[in-house]
């Protein structure tokens, strides 16, 4: 395992420790109970994304991005789409997630999936040695 990997994992860890937190205390401020685990996704999402294009690596945070904008954007569609004669199996796969895991279960999954992509490939592209030298 390169050196870098394990500093790439804590630094996600420490941000996800500084923003548990503040993501509770909004939930209290706005009512809502509970921690929203799609917004803590999209948080990762975007601190991955822009680690990266800190980097100079911003295309794979772009593609993540869109593509979590992509599977977010096809979940309404697909229930709009269920509801024509003949096509109901088509929403049945978000009918599910909702109902296994609430409203925000699609955003969650979406950004959840991506980010766990985005480390994945950040941890690859950051453990070289060019990913660390200035043009």
């Amino acid at each position: 395992m390169p050196e870098c990997v394990p500093l790439l994992l804590a630094a996600v860890a420490f941000f996800l420790c500084a923003l548990l937190p503040l993501l509770f205390l909004a939930g209290l401020g706005l009512g809502s109970p509970g921690l929203p685990v799609a917004a803590a996704a999209l948080g990762v999402l975007l601190f991955l994304a822009r680690l990266l294009a800190a980097h100079g690596l911003p295309e794979p945070g772009t593609a993540a991005l869109a593509a979590a904008c992509a599977v977010e954007a096809a979940a309404p569609a697909l229930v709009l789409a269920g509801r024509l004669p003949g096509l109901e199996p088509l929403a049945r796969p978000v009918h599910a997630l909702v109902a296994a895991g609430g409203p925000g279960a699609v955003p969650a999954l979406a950004c959840g999936a991506a980010a766990l992509g985005l480390l994945v490939h950040a941890s690859a592209a950051l453990s070289r040695a060019s990913a660390h030298s200035r043009a």
